[in-house]
């Protein structure tokens, strides 16, 4: 029995929606702990793997915004180290990166109470 998903176990398991749709409810999850009003689409409705990277881009722009206080609150509601999402920072493809690491490691807690 694995606990940890590589990125190409990550991708087959978003073939199942179920797996899907609480991926994306615990990353809702996550964010409104912080006020953040999620898109009705994100609890709802399976997206694909692209997609839910567009949108939880587009919701980490919007905790960036609100400040630094906010998106270290973010990190550490969802177990993201901070160096490790720092080290994004100065990447071209900041918001696209870290959208996948979030995503990532809400799939790794997903995953990890389906095995236990």
């Amino acid at each position: 029995m694995t606990y940890h998903l590589t990125d190409q176990q990550l991708l087959e398991r978003f073939q199942n929606t179920d797996f899907v749709l609480k991926t994306q409810a615990q990353i809702a999850k996550d964010f409104e702990r912080l006020g953040y009003e999620t898109p009705d689409n994100l609890k709802n409705t399976a997206l694909s793997f692209e997609d839910l990277i567009d949108a939880v881009a587009d919701m980490l722009i919007d905790v960036v915004k609100l400040g630094e206080s906010q998106t270290l609150q973010l990190l550490y509601t969802i177990d993201i180290p901070q160096q490790q999402f720092l080290a994004l920072t100065t990447d071209l493809h900041f918001l696209t990166k870290g959208a996948e690491l979030i995503i990532k490691r809400e799939a790794q807690k997903v995953h990890l109470r389906s095995v236990l």
